[in-house]
Formats: structure tokens, C-alpha cells, sequence
């Protein structure tokens, strides 16, 4: 009978919303939401690539000029699946549902940017009915009710002090009344029912489900609207947090004190600030600028010849990776820059990594430990074993996949797509370096066109072997050459330089504005969730002026993102 009655509730409590929320069925048809990632798997509060520019018209298409103006969103973008698992856990301390132990967003289907359909609605249904079942059975159900749902006015005050936590607003005086109508149905449920039926009813809302932007009040400057209070809390919150509002911007939002750059500058900084919240979205985005989310690039798919790689162990991926998550959150907490993340020295190490690095493994245990290399050796990201051992082959290293990497991610070269079968392709010989035998595998004028821009950067990391220990001799039996001499990297606008190390690629790779303008724009793209477009290449510029300015922290740059005209005024999306 209990389940029978709880049912009964949650349909009409469905019901009841989706009949009464005026945007929703718009979302079911054509709200798009950003994908992860920027792309793949970027994070946004701002909503999906827009059609329309800042001053009413048709957005440029060419991301490569500056155009002024405000980049079209969605009014009703959907939260990403990881702002989900982030957004239950704050709210309701629910971190796995279910008899397998779950995130939640494991249930539900993949992010996309396309509409809500029918499955994915069904989901959102189910996995809603586990977490309302779960917090009122167990430890976490003060976090939604804190008084006996019999009492009178319990349920009522429920429903504005959780709904303004869910909402990321006032509940009105009619959402409430809706609310309420769950206590009064026939048959009637229990109190505990009728209590985890209206928590169901919060989790399958439209107001929760998605991020809202309905506010119409004209910006002053007439280039959009102007975002309430509210909207921009909740853009703060989910671009920095991927989460609800804590207390404090609730507060500010409350007070209407979200409306001015300065305002939202302040609550940016503190938010920043808070390393445990804001750590997550640092190592996501630099693993989304260095392609670890791209399904077409080489993170973690090589595995390693054990004979002549016994250091190297598959188990272990785990911990390079997360041994490049704590080196991009290290390095941005501690006031690092962009130049850091090719130069800085520090590394994590356990174990598993210790030897490869040249340290004693016995003094380590699983934990990873922050430590600091030689500055000469090992200078940023690419001399760390998760970039080396990814980007080799089984039994060798892989100046083209390395130097291809470089090129097209840190360098803006596109060199073109390789030729059929090119992956297949030996040349025999007796080579006594892998360099040697890659120049020659190279040399046809099919191949070299491209190649004379792929391999010097990769020649260059010649000197770490196939998992990333540092090499003096070949596998094959020569000497390291790690120079590059005949074959010269062009960094541009005639800026051709030889370079003879990985700290002089590396520091080379830091003066390049291709690279600023890359790191940039990626910011931009993963924080606001909107492909490249001619709008914010305006911010893109901005950010790269600063990016060459000393002491001009990632810290800095994420707070400036927040300032963006765009961040507070919204153009309609045109469909």
C-alpha cells in the first residue's frame, strides 16, 4: 500500500510541476544544453552556442576576429551531469544511490546538446525517486526536513527554506501553494510520505533540473538583458563550484548585491579561494586543455613492453593521472601561472611513479607526495610521466606523437590529417636511435611536408624513454640526440629557433601568444560552455594581454572571466 500511495504522489507531484512551469516544454523540444568539457566535456552555467551576437544580429562565425558584442545562451541550459552528482551531494549529502553504489549521474544518460528526451526524463524520474527514498530512510533526512512532517507548518517551511536552496531562488507564493497541494490528495499519504514525495517533486523540477535564465529587465547599455541577482549567483556558483550557492552568495543574491562587476568580483575571489570547492574545476579544465577527455588523443591507451619497461605498470595509470590533477591544482593554488604549468618543478610521487623519476620508491607508500625535480629535467606537465607514457609506443618512444601534441595543442600548427594507413608504415634499416629511424620513416616528400612541423618538438623529448625516465642512450644502442639543429621549430612570424632542450621548448612554448591565445580561449570555452566564437575573441584577447604580464596568476585569469560583459547580460538565443 505504501508504495502504491507513494506512486500516487509522485505522479501527481509531476504532474502538478510540468503542467504548471511555463518554459518546460520548451525544454522536452529545443532547449540545448553545453556539452562537457568546452566540446566533449566542457562545464558551463551560461548555456549552449548561441546564433545571435550583442547587438541583435547574426553571430559571426569566424572566431579569429574580435567583433564586439554578447554571445547568444540558452535561457535554459540543463545541468551537466557531474553539476548533478556535485548539486545532490551539497543539498542532500547524497553521494551513491542504489544497491550498486552509484554516483548518481552513472545512472543517468550521457550530457548532450541536445533536447530532453523521453529516456532521458524517465531517468531523471528514477534516480530522483532513489535519492528522495534514500534521504528520508537514512542519516541525511535533516538536510532536506528538520521537523516532524505532522507538525503544523513543517512541510510548508520545508518547502521555502529547501526550495530556496534547490530552486537557487525564492520559492513564489504560487510554487509553494503547488507544493503543498502534495499533502492534500485522496487517498492521502502519511506525513513521511507526502514529505518524500515533495522532495521527489524538487529533484524532477524544471527549476532544479535546469539553470534558468527568465529574467527580461533591458541592460542599461542595451546590448541584452541583464541578469538578476539570482541568475548571476547561480552562474557564479556553477562555473566555479559546479554546485548550489553556499550561504554566503544566497545572502548576497538575496540582497540584490550580485548586479555590479565589482559585486561579483568580490564573491568570485572568495569563491576561488576555497580550494577543496574550487580544486575540482582546475584540474577538470586542465585535463579538458590538455585533450585527456578527447576520445582521438593518446592519454592512457599505451600500455608498455614489461622487458623492456620494467618500471612501468598498467595499475598504475590511476596514479599518473592523478598525479597530473594535483600538479595543475598545485600549481594554480600556489599562485602559479600559465609559464608554470610548462615550467614548475613540482611533481607527485608514490611508489608506483618514484623510480621512473629517479627516487628511492622504498621511502614512498600509496600516497602521493608532493616533491621538487631538477628544474633542468623536468620542467611542467610534459616532462611528467603521465604525458611520456601515453604518448609512445609499446616497445619505443614516439617523436611524432609527442611532437604532434605539441604542435597542434600548445603550438596552434595544424599540420593536417595523416595519410591512410601511415600508422602502419616501417622502413627497414639499421638505425641506432629512434630519431634516426623516425627521420627516415619521414623522409618521402608525401610525409615531410607535414613531419618537418611535427617532429622537431618531439626530437626534442628524445632524452625521456618510452614511460618517461630520462635516457642518455637509445634502446637501439645510440646516443640521445634531443637537439634539434637541421630541423627547426617555427614559432611563428618568422621566429625560427633552434633549440637544444625540453626547459628551452618548454620556455619557448610560455613567450608564444598562439599558446596564451589556446589557454585562453579554452578557459572560455570549458567556463561558459559555448564553442569559439568572434564575441568572445574579444575576451580572448584581453585574457592574452594579461597572460604576458608578470605575476598574472590562473587564479587571476578565473576571476576575470567573471567580468565579462557577457557573465551578466544575456542575448536571447535565436532557434
Amino acid at each position: 500500500m505504501r508504495m502504491r500511495t507513494l506512486r500516487h504522489l509522485s505522479y501527481i507531484g509531476t504532474t502538478i510541476f510540468l503542467a504548471s512551469t511555463p518554459f518546460f516544454a520548451g525544454c522536452t523540444g529545443t532547449i540545448a544544453d553545453a556539452g562537457e568539457d568546452g566540446g566533449e566535456d566542457g562545464a558551463t552555467s551560461g548555456g549552449s552556442t548561441g546564433s545571435g551576437s550583442g547587438t541583435g544580429g547574426e553571430q559571426p562565425d569566424d572566431p579569429k576576429v574580435c567583433i564586439p558584442g554578447i554571445p547568444a545562451t540558452s535561457q535554459i541550459p540543463r545541468l551537466l551531469n557531474r553539476q548533478y552528482d556535485n548539486t545532490v551531494r551539497d543539498l542532500l549529502g547524497v553521494t551513491r544511490v542504489g544497491s550498486d553504489k552509484k554516483l548518481p549521474s552513472e545512472l543517468l544518460v550521457s550530457d548532450s546538446d541536445g533536447p530532453m528526451t523521453p529516456d532521458a526524463w524517465r531517468i531523471y524520474q528514477d534516480v530522483a525517486a532513489q535519492i528522495a527514498k534514500e534521504v528520508m530512510a537514512g542519516t541525511n533526512k535533516s538536510r532536506f526536513i528538520s521537523c516532524d512532517p505532522a507538525a503544523s507548518g513543517c512541510l510548508e517551511q520545508t518547502i521555502k527554506t529547501f526550495g530556496r536552496k534547490a530552486f537557487r531562488r525564492p520559492l513564489t507564493d504560487a510554487e509553494v501553494a503547488r507544493f503543498q497541494k502534495l499533502g492534500q490528495t485522496t487517498p492521502p499519504g502519511t506525513p513521511d510520505e507526502v514529505a518524500e514525495a515533495t522532495l521527489f517533486a524538487f529533484l524532477v523540477s524544471p527549476s532544479f533540473l535546469m539553470l534558468p535564465e527568465l529574467t527580461d529587465t533591458p541592460d542599461p547599455s542595451g546590448k541584452g538583458i541583464q541578469l538578476s541577482s539570482h541568475e548571476v549567483a547561480a552562474r557564479l556558483s556553477y562555473m566555479l563550484w559546479g554546485s548550489v550557492p553556499d550561504d554566503t552568495l544566497n545572502a548576497a543574491a538575496d540582497k540584490d548585491e550580485l548586479q555590479t562587476k565589482e559585486q561579483i568580483l568580490a564573491q568570485a575571489q572568495r569563491m576561488i579561494d576555497v580550494r577543496e570547492k574550487t580544486g575540482p574545476l582546475v584540474t577538470a579544465f586542465h585535463n579538458n586543455w590538455a585533450q585527456m577527455e578527447n576520445g582521438n588523443a593518446h592519454w592512457w591507451k599505451m600500455d608498455h613492453d614489461p622487458e623492456l619497461y620494467p618500471l612501468y605498470s598498467a595499475d598504475a595509470k590511476a596514479v599518473y593521472k592523478a598525479e597530473l590533477d594535483a600538479f595543475f591544482e598545485e600549481v594554480a593554488f600556489e599562485g602559479g601561472s600559465f609559464q608554470d604549468l610548462l615550467l614548475s618543478n613540482v611533481a607527485f610521487v608514490n611508489k608506483d611513479n618514484a623510480a621512473i623519476y629517479g627516487l628511492d620508491p622504498s621511502t614512498y607508500g600509496t600516497e602521493l607526495t608532493r616533491v621538487e625535480l631538477d628544474p633542468n629535467e623536468r620542467p611542467g606537465f610534459l616532462t611528467r610521466v603521465g604525458f611520456l607514457s601515453s604518448y609512445s609506443g609499446f616497445n619505443a618512444t614516439s617523436p611524432i606523437l609527442r611532437g604532434a601534441f605539441i604542435s597542434v595543442y600548445l603550438l596552434g600548427v595544424d599540420p593536417g590529417a595523416p595519410l591512410p594507413g601511415a600508422a602502419q608504415m616501417t622502413v627497414d634499416g639499421d638505425f641506432k636511435t629512434q630519431r634516426a629511424y623516425v627521420e627516415e620513416l619521414t623522409k618521402p616528400a608525401s610525409c615531410s611536408g607535414c613531419h618537418s612541423i611535427i617532429n622537431p618538438p618531439g626530437f626534442v623529448m628524445e632524452g625521456y624513454d618510452g614511460i618517461g625516465k630520462l635516457q642518455t642512450v637509445d634502446p637501439r644502442g645510440g646516443a640521445i640526440d634531443a637537439s634539434v639543429t637541421t630541423n627547426t621549430i617555427d614559432f611563428g612570424s618568422g621566429n625560427v629557433k633552434e633549440i637544444s632542450s625540453p626547459l628551452q621548448l618548454m620556455q619557448e612554448i610560455t613567450q608564444i601568444q598562439k599558446s596564451k591565445q589556446l589557454y585562453a580561449q579554452a578557459w572560455i570555452s570549458y567556463a561558459f560552455g559555448r564553442a569559439p566564437n568572434a564575441n568572445d575573441k574579444c575576451l580572448v584577447d584581453q585574457l592574452d594581454m594579461k597572460l604576458s604580464q608578470s605575476g598574472y596568476s590562473i587564479l587571476d585569469l578565473m576571476a576575470d572571466l567573471t567580468q565579462a560583459e557577457s557573465f551578466r547580460v544575456r542575448v536571447r538565443e535565436t532557434l
